[in-house]
């Protein structure tokens, strides 16, 4: 208690020097009698130079006029989204450019420094005692934090700054530099978080030469921008990048004139974060914290860890909206996982005047709900459930994450966009599942190309033998790629299909498609999936090293003292999307698509005149990692 008490301390003290730190620009008002050239002065700048931050200026200022001008105490070192953060642990505290390290039992000089990517002189340069007294546990020991020098030379080189005007919003902020708000959000963090301002100094782009046509830009690449940083400016992929632009494979040079797709109108619209001001929502929390129990057993309780972490989550989304003005009451239930209480609970009459209710968590308790509240106000929100939410009537209920069924048309679609005449080979497995799966989809291959057969590779006697792999691959064609689809989650086919189509010779160019991945597939090896190019479709996809997720983490780590899980970033974007969407329009389907740390948001009308989001990644192993390609 005694250090967690200190790493408390020091984080409050540190937080005030570390804010001023971290913007590179800040925003200046104009005071009576000042002019562009008494304030240079007083910046120690060019007026050329300030004129340069503010090209709305055009010869000089007036009284009141709030203009960009540089930040004397800005550090760019301070800035902790450049950081290399995979060697804190739950409990580590950042402050001012340094881990606060908690020594554990078993750890020794060696594990630290190499977990942490430092050396021991480093260590001992940082925490003089180590060499008096030496390592004990216990000790709370100071570790520089590294970043990345790279990342924020091209990050300088490569941005300016903008000062953000009355009614801007990213998706037109993002238009009119060409870019994506995926992007727009790499380049500003905080703006992922807790939106736009007015006056707010974010950093664009600079302006480089393009010239538009129906389909593609050309693009001047800009000094120190790499393949990834091009890619991610326009939400493309890299294989995508080198069908373009072939000669880009011996590396990008500055000055290279690129082929990018022009991606920046889309079929349907994005979603404009946008409050209203003045604008008050009431919302409700019903999840299964079993508060009642005489102890909470968070080690040895999923659920209650899986209920826990997405409430932490949602509460950090709420911060972030009250920050940008929205007022939100909430009103949290603890409904045991018992449908009996979860239906009691929607008996209570004020609950009809909310404007959205978020949960229960479970299918059988969602209904429940749903009953009561049929012809309410609220919105019910089911979040986490997979299940067929098409059997409950009721046209407030609203499916979070995508049904199974959506996760195969998303992959059909996907399958249909990229096929080249590749052999199709479908795995069939005996059960019931399978059979469906397979009934949906043979129709939908047959139709790509009616003049080629679709394979199908059956079980004999159950299973599918390794000698029936080897004889079917002597009928496949070589120099081609074949395409495979599993049709069953069981975990014994699954280990037929991986481990014999995971050993086919290099020579065999393979590919393989599920229609979902569960905990099934956490015993398959993923070596095997990386070398059949696995592809699966998902609701949700974080990419740790995004600077959406980096600056949630930090926010998580410092509020909790524990790293965020998937839930927590589920209740975080589950939460901020909702109120974003409600706070302009209870209509969520015609609202358009948007993109949160690791959710997108399609939402469509289900079969029942519910809503559900079919917003679904495809995602497909690269090496031994995993990448988004849709």
């Amino acid at each position: 208690m005694k250090n967690i008490k200190l790493l408390i301390l020091l984080l409050f003290f540190g937080w005030s020097a570390a804010f001023a730190q971290d913007k590179r620009f800040i925003t200046y008002k104009v005071k009576e009698g000042e002019t562009i050239q008494s304030i240079s002065k007083a910046l120690s700048v060019t007026p050329y130079d300030l004129l340069k931050l503010n090209p709305d200026v055009k010869d000089n200022v007036s009284v009141n006029d709030i203009i960009i001008i540089p930040n004397k105490q800005y550090d760019p070192l301070a800035d902790i989204t450049n950081a290399d953060l995979r060697g804190v642990g739950d409990k580590d505290i950042i402050v001012d450019k340094f881990i606060y390290h908690e020594v554990l039992p078993k750890e020794t000089m060696y594990s630290i420094t190499n977990s942490f990517d430092v050396t021991a002189e480093e260590l001992k340069r940082n925490n003089r005692f180590l060499s008096e007294k030496g390592l004990k546990i216990g000790q709370v020991i100071k570790i520089p934090l590294k970043i990345d020098d790279s990342e924020l030379k091209a990050k300088e080189a490569n941005t300016q700054p903008y000062l953000v005007k009355p009614k801007e919003t990213k998706y037109s902020i993002s238009k009119n530099f060409g870019i994506t708000i995926e992007y727009l959000e790499e380049l500003n963090p905080k703006i992922a978080q807790n939106g736009l301002q007015i006056d707010d100094v974010i950093l664009v782009p600079i302006e480089s030469t393009t010239m538009v046509d129906d389909e593609f830009l050309i693009y001047e690449v800009q000094k120190l921008e790499t393949m990834y940083s091009i890619t991610r400016k326009f939400g493309i992929t890299e294989d995508e990048m080198l069908a373009l632009n072939p000669e880009v494979s011996g590396g990008i040079k500055e000055g290279m004139l690129i082929k990018v797709p022009n991606n920046l109108s889309l079929e349907k619209p994005l979603f404009v974060d946008y409050i209203p001001a003045d604008t008050e929502l009431k919302i409700a929390m019903m999840l299964p914290f079993k508060s009642k129990r005489d102890s909470l057993n968070f080690e040895g309780d999923r659920l209650l860890n899986i209920s826990t972490d997405f409430y932490f989550g949602a509460l950090i989304a709420i911060d972030s909206l009250k920050k940008q003005g929205l007022s939100v009451k909430m009103k949290v239930f603890d409904t045991e996982n018992n449908k009996q209480i979860s239906k009691k609970i929607s008996e209570e009459p004020g609950l009809q005047e909310f404007d959205a209710i978020v949960g229960p968590l479970f299918l059988s308790n969602v209904k429940a709900v749903s009953n009561n509240l049929k012809y309410g106000k609220p919105l019910i929100i089911s979040p986490i459930s997979t299940k067929d939410h098409s059997d409950i009537d009721n046209n407030k209920l609203v499916q979070e994450r995508a049904s199974l069924e959506n996760h195969t048309e998303e992959m059909m679609d996907y399958i249909k966009a990229n096929y080249e005449n590749q052999d199709l080979i479908v795995i069939k497995n005996t059960s019931q599942r399978s059979q469906e799966h397979y009934d949906r989809i043979i129709a939908d291959l047959q139709a790509l190309n009616p003049e080629k057969e679709v394979k199908v590779l059956e079980p004999k006697d159950g299973y599918i033998k390794p000698d029936e792999f080897k004889v079917f691959r002597d009928t496949l064609e070589r120099n081609i790629v074949n395409w495979f689809f599993i049709t069953d989650n069981d975990p014994a086919y699954l280990g037929d299909v991986f481990n014999n189509l995971g050993v086919f010779p290099e020579a065999d160019s393979l590919l393989v498609f599920g229609f979902e991945k569960d905990r099934n597939f956490n015993k398959i090896d993923n070596n095997f999936l990386a070398r059949v190019n696995f592809h699966y479709p998902s609701n949700t996809f974080i990419d740790y090293n995004s600077a959406a997720y980096k600056h949630f983490e930090t926010i998580y780590r410092k509020k909790y003292f524990g790293r965020p899980s998937s839930f927590s970033v589920e209740g975080f974007d589950l939460t901020y999307d909702l109120l974003q969407r409600l706070a302009n329009d209870p209509d969520l389907i015609n609202q358009g698509v948007s993109e949160r740390i690791g959710t997108k948001y399609d939402f469509i009308e289900n079969t029942s005149g519910g809503i559900i989001n079919k917003g679904v990644y495809i995602i497909k192993y690269d090496g031994l990692s995993e990448k988004v390609v849709n």
